[in-house]
């Protein structure tokens, strides 16, 4: 095995990086920005963010991305484990359908890799360390050099005895983690981004990473020491606590073999999973290349994730030249130039072609470089393929040297050098090969996009389907956002789910796949059905048998009469009284400043401090003040037309399930199994602008009560369960002002109870204000213009011809997705199993009606 004995890591401290050079880097991960649909104003955003902290940074920077392949069944496997530690009654169909789906996916994706890209930051903390600190005036560099070798005998790694000089002091740790604290804020501001400083096993993963030689064969190392505690006395008796890096340890990250097969290639070997794996590697150099870009148009980072289907690692090591030090140097230059032009004068000859043009481009940059005030850098940019062969090696080189090209980047792999420039990945690792160093401005940097990301969702939790591009899978937590676990960054903290989308798009597939996977995940749900789409899920689900189901259709039995009276469907008297009046007030048209208003504000208040409160008893209650005498005949009017409007409102079918009787023996509601689906007979809900007709306020006002059931079921239930509140035909309730006071207590609080309300609607304008407390949205095509324009307005999307268009087009079963991290990306909702995709159907299409489709456009295939 080939080991680098002269490693250039001594020790790793949290996200610090300590080199045998003396440099301490600082190595933060930036979460990423979504970068897909956004207009140009909104594309210069990030960059001019990340260009005014490249022309205010005084440091060295080593950009990083690295792939790896999404690993579906390690995040399986997580979720099963997840499961595993949980108890609740479909625990084993839960455990049996994630194996099933490890395996179905496995043979799915056999023959094609997906990867997700990963980007970290690393800053030189010291500047004193800058690799091109000392270029310029030799003088200078000669006093500045001696200075440092003066100062650095002073330490207390050189006075105190039992320190050595290569002995890491604590003092200064704790100095250069205070400093690397600093930064993360600042850095977050400039790469439109949250940064976060990675964990020791993270910065030491950077390292491992590079002898990979499969996806995902690197694991973070647990408790794993680079170092040793020491301590010395100097002369005046005064101990020095220091760390004293292993050796040994950076030994053991080295894990694979690496031959160099040829003068332009590596082969790694490693041991994984019992059985020697291999791995072809090439890395390319950047030879030429612009100083400077123009934006947008010069996102070459962002281009690689998502435009090509194989991995491609980048290292940027940036070594930053201030102003004066690159026009000292271009001015040198020009001068060069000068002297070969006199020189080939005095010969009676002239210059080439190529020199004309190098002293050209030397002159210009000066000059810009002189204008700008910018600093530069002098970067090394290097790319790593790697392949399980030759030959797929080398097609995937020349893949990235085309695509790269049409950035202005021309790539080469140099002869020999290919161990030079896997060193170039590892963290504190000092340039060995300078031959292609590219001096740039920092528009150059800024322009690349970096931290721009096309991964979406949690990697974690259930399997809901595939990225539109390049078929990347997607995993979500549903209750992830209000986990406030460390190194989840997420921008909301809502667990509520939006959906949107025209009908037959798919918008009440996904909500029932959702609520479905939720459930064995160890969620409960209550699934309030106006349109009585579910009556089926009583016989069962796959892998939910039908004793975990309770399908209750309201109002099919006897019992069922006065169950959704709001006095007996609220959590409290006070909110029985506030929804008895809403409710009431809407059924008989009354608006506050009526007489009649005020008579039912007086009756509601009476009935709520009696026994056994009910809607029944207000109108008892005013009956019964029609007989008193004295009543004026305005009272004696408004309480008659209450009267006989809730009268008469009462003799439809379904009116008995609201208004309860004193003494009555009604069922009460309540939810014992996992899924509950909460469906009403007869139920009839107003469409469009139309007066509603009496059945229709009944519906209405019979959904609030329902609403506030469900309340009452988020607040009783365990907080530790997850619990889903699926809500169709949310816009009704919201209609009235009590319903949407319902509705947003329990988007508001349910992070506190941990519980997800899923909102279904088909326009996008029923959201309203609603939006900012929504987590992650989804959208499914819209019908019209306006609703697509408030969509996009919802996401923070450009609203464009392009974007629109694109809305408007998406096909059935595929929606634009926000993710919990405000990431966007379009996802193909993928239920995986025939069995389940057949159970949540709801077209009016039967088994024999898609058969014989099916016959049908074969037969128009085949030209029969």
């Amino acid at each position: 095995m080939k080991v680098f004995t002269e490693f250039p890591t001594k020790h790793i401290e949290g996200n610090l990086a300590f080199g045998r050079d003396g440099s301490v880097w600082a190595y933060y991960q930036v979460e990423g920005y979504g970068y897909d649909f956004r207009d140009y104003v909104q594309k210069i955003h990030p960059f001019n963010n990340q260009l005014s902290y490249y022309v205010e940074n005084m440091s060295d920077l080593h950009f990083l991305m690295i792939p790896s392949l999404t690993d579906v069944n390690g995040i399986l496997d997580e979720t099963i484990e997840s499961i595993m530690r949980k108890d609740y009654p479909l625990k084993e169909n839960g455990i049996d359908y994630f194996e099933r789906l490890k395996q179905t996916l496995s043979n799915q994706r056999s023959s094609r890799e997906t990867n997700e890209y990963h980007t970290y930051i690393g800053v030189q903390l010291d500047p004193k360390k800058n690799e091109f600190r000392k270029v310029g005036n030799t003088g200078l560099a000669v006093v500045a050099g001696l200075t440092d070798f003066i100062n650095g005998f002073k330490s207390p790694v050189y006075r105190a005895m039992g320190l050595e000089p290569n002995d890491i002091l604590k003092v200064d740790i704790e100095q250069y983690k205070h400093q690397a604290e600093g930064l993360r804020e600042t850095l977050s501001q400039s790469m439109s981004s949250l940064v976060r400083m990675l964990s020791k096993e993270e910065t030491l993963f950077l390292i491992e990473q590079n002898f990979s030689v499969t996806p995902n064969d690197t694991k973070l190392r647990k408790g794993y020491e680079t170092s040793v505690d020491v301590s010395g006395i100097d002369g005046e008796r005064k101990e020095h606590e220091a760390r004293r890096g292993r050796t040994q340890s950076f030994y053991e990250l080295q894990n694979a073999e690496i031959e160099e097969y040829d003068q332009k290639t590596l082969k790694l070997y490693k041991m994984v999973d019992e059985e020697i794996k291999e791995s072809y590697v090439q890395y390319l150099v950047a030879d030429k290349m612009t100083p400077h870009s123009l934006h947008p148009g010069s996102e070459w980072m962002f281009h690689i994730q998502n435009r090509l289907r194989f991995p491609v690692a980048v290292s940027v090591k940036a070594g930053l030249l201030r102003n004066d030090q690159i026009i000292k140097n271009l001015s040198n230059v020009r001068l060069s130039y000068e002297d070969q032009r006199q020189e080939a004068h005095k010969g009676d000859s002239h210059v080439d072609l190529n020199t004309e043009k190098a002293e050209s481009g030397a002159i210009q940059m000066e000059s810009r470089f002189t204008d700008t005030g910018y600093p530069a850098y002098g970067c090394s940019f290097v790319f790593r393929v790697s392949a399980k062969d030759k030959d797929q090696l080398r097609v995937r080189v020349d893949e990235l040297k085309r695509e790269m090209q049409a950035f202005g980047i021309h790539l080469l792999s140099p002869y020999g050098e290919m161990i030079s420039y896997f060193m170039e990945f590892i963290p504190t690792c000092p340039r060995i090969n300078k031959d292609y160093i590219q001096y740039v401005e920092p528009t150059k940097l800024a322009g690349m996009m970096f931290g721009a990301t096309t991964n979406i969702g949690d990697n974690r939790g259930f399997y809901i389907g595939q990225t539109l591009k390049l078929n990347r899978p997607v995993f979500i937590q549903p209750d992830l956002a209000a986990k406030a676990f460390e190194g989840v960054n997420n921008v909301v903290d809502s667990l509520a789910m939006m959906i949107a989308g025209m009908t037959g798009k798919g918008k009440s597939f996904w909500a029932n796949l959702y609520t479905y996977l939720c459930v064995l995940t160890g969620s409960r749900a209550l699934i309030i059905d106006p349109k009585g789409d579910r009556k089926g899920w009583a016989a069962g689900l796959p892998f939910i048998p039908p004793e975990f189901i309770s399908v209750w259709t309201l109002g099919a039995d006897k019992r069922d009469a006065g169950c959704l009276d709001p006095f007996r469907t609220s959590v409290s008297i006070q909110e029985a009284k506030d929804i008895s009046l809403d409710i009431l007030s809407f059924l008989c048209d009354l608006n506050l400043g009526d007489p009649g208003f005020t008579r039912l504000s007086e009756a509601v208040e009476q009935e709520g401090d009696q026994h056994d409160p009910c809607l029944g008893g207000v109108l008892h209650y005013f009956k019964g003040q029609l007989g008193i005498g004295g009543l004026s005949e305005r009272n004696r009017e408004a309480i008659q037309g209450i009267v006989e409007t809730l009268e008469t409102l009462k003799r439809t079918q379904i009116a008995g399930l609201l208004f309860g009787e004193k003494g009555q023996d009604y069922r009460v509601l309540e939810v014992t199994k996992p899924l509950q689906v909460l469906m009403v007979q007869n139920l009839k809900l107003p469409r469009g602008n139309k007066a509603p007709r009496p059945i229709e306020k009944i519906s209405e006002a019979i959904l609030i009560s329902i609403t506030s059931f469900t309340k009452q079921y988020m607040l009783e239930q365990d907080r530790s369960i997850h619990k889903v509140i699926m809500q169709d035909e949310s816009k009704t309730i919201e209609n009235s002002s009590e319903g949407k006071n319902q509705m947003d207590f329990i988007v508001r609080m349910g992070r506190h109870y941990n519980t997800t309300l899923v909102k279904g609607t088909q326009n996008a304008t029923d959201y309203d204000e609603d939006v900012s407390n929504m987590g992650m949205k989804f959208c499914f095509a819209l019908k019209k213009l306006e609703e697509a324009e408030e969509m996009l307005r919802y996401f923070g999307l450009p609203v464009t011809p392009s974007n629109i268009e694109y809305l408007n087009s998406l096909d059935r079963g595929t929606a634009l997705f926000q993710d919990i991290y405000g990431r966007t990306a379009a996802v193909r909702i993928h239920p995986v199993y025939k069995e389940i995709e057949e159970a949540f159907d709801s077209s009016t299409a039967t088994q024999e009606d898609r058969e014989y489709e099916r016959e049908r456009q074969e037969k128009i295939r085949m030209g029969v």
